[in-house]
């Protein structure tokens, strides 16, 4: 039966690679999860050549935290591969046997299906090489639309969002989501300034949500679109200082939390190499911090600020997809400030890596653009304990107050050589 979905524009580009993939998702390291009535279908496989070596690599979940959707996984092997992806980075199942034999984890990656009341939405994580691109590389931004869409029955839902119930603020959601996209693509700011924008905004509804007058937000959205306009108001979010020294100590922090989690992507710990050979640190134990900060401020004077100058909507289009995926933000528990935190921080963390990274290579080009944000966030979505490491490391350091994000946000203004002589 044919329902309606909302989906990025990009979407309609999508093909999976295969084996042309750069990072092949079989490949990355992570846990496969199987459900449980695929991990029953694999138990009864008739197939003469690959019963038994299905039945080898998949591992039952016996432990407190197995459930039908976890109920067991594939095992690696000693590259750290999936032991079914064959000689030409083919899935064995898929090739054999159909996607119907495939788990809801693997038949839906990369794709992001979640629902909200009676409609769909489908995007897609950036985990992936070639949705990334699709979803990156596009100077115009990210755009939206509405189709007909006949949901696959072998795709899992990550997030089933009610919008009915009038005791919580998800009644709103989709115009404060809307509102919140159209902040982070309103290009009159920088975009760490619109993520400031839309902390100032976040604040507010949280406060409204603790009231519970949920009635308000419409009257706050509009107080805030003409704040979106004024020319007096964004100067003033412009004219806000930065901190250097915070965002060198977040970054040193950064790679310390590396030597306490069990990184499987060896693109990212690529990626953390020359964020450590971008920023001259040699020994992760004997760190001097004036001296990162000072390669951190030439590297992003002569790197990333002219990168960014031209490519800004590279980091633009990571955040409205995530914004899109995650449903954020999800106010039936009365936390979006929250969601916000966690948002800007990722935005922060990933800023860090491009001005890090940028001083290895002298400059960012669009294919290193892409390496960095899908290595990014495949490791932050797949490793728990390294993203709970960074969330700590945030909270740990009070960076959980709007004062002190913003902080965390905020560009060096790089004067043009104009400038400077008037």
């Amino acid at each position: 039966m044919e329902k309606i979905v909302l989906t990025p524009k990009y979407m309609n580009s999508f093909v999976c690679i295969g084996s042309e993939c750069e990072d092949n998702c079989c490949s990355a390291g992570w846990q496969i999860s199987i459900d449980k009535k695929t991990y029953q279908k694999y138990k009864n496989i008739k197939h003469p050549e690959l019963g038994k070596e299905i039945k080898d690599s998949v591992k039952r979940i016996k432990n407190g935290v197995t459930s039908d959707s976890k109920y067991a996984y594939f095992k690696m092997n000693e590259y750290k591969h999936c032991s079914l992806l064959n000689e030409n980075k083919m899935c064995s199942v898929h090739l054999n046997l159909g996607e119907d034999m495939l788990s809801p984890v693997c038949a839906t990656f990369p794709r992001i299906q979640n629902q909200i009341d009676n409609e769909f939405e489908l995007s897609a994580t950036l985990s992936c090489p070639e949705a990334a691109r699709l979803a990156l590389l596009n100077p115009g931004g990210i755009d939206f639309e509405k189709k007909d869409y006949e949901p696959n029955k072998n795709w899992s839902t990550k997030i089933n969002l009610k919008t009915q119930n009038i005791d919580n603020g998800n009644t709103k959601f989709h115009v404060v989501r809307e509102f919140a996209i159209d902040i982070v693509q309103s290009r009159l700011l920088s975009l760490s300034d619109r993520l400031i924008f839309l902390g100032l905004f976040m604040n507010k509804l949280q406060e409204i949500l603790d009231r519970k007058s949920y009635h308000e937000i419409n009257d706050l959205i509009q107080e805030y679109q003409i704040k979106l306009a004024s020319e007096q108001y964004l100067n003033s979010i412009q004219l806000i200082h930065d901190n250097i020294s915070l965002q060198v100590e977040t970054t040193i922090g950064l790679v310390k939390a590396r030597k306490k989690s069990d990184i499987s992507s060896v693109k990212y710990l690529e990626c953390l190499d020359d964020l450590m050979n971008g920023l001259n640190i040699r020994d992760e134990n004997h760190i001097d911090n004036q001296k990162v900060m000072d390669v951190y401020l030439f590297n992003y004077k002569n790197y990333y600020a002219p990168f960014i100058a031209g490519y800004e909507y590279i980091l633009e289009n990571y955040v409205v997809n995530y914004m899109f995926e995650s449903m954020f933000p999800n106010m039936a528990v009365g936390d979006p400030f929250k969601d916000y935190i966690k948002l800007a921080s990722l935005f922060a963390m990933l800023k860090l890596h491009f001005v890090g990274i940028s001083g290895e290579y002298k400059g960012i080009s669009q294919n290193l653009a892409v390496k960095i944000i899908y290595t990014f966030v495949r490791t932050f979505e797949h490793n728990l304990s390294y993203k709970n490491g960074m969330m700590e490391l945030i909270e740990e350091n009070g960076f959980n107050t709007l004062a002190h994000i913003v902080s965390l946000l905020k560009d060096r203004k790089i004067l043009k050589r104009t400038e400077i002589l008037l």
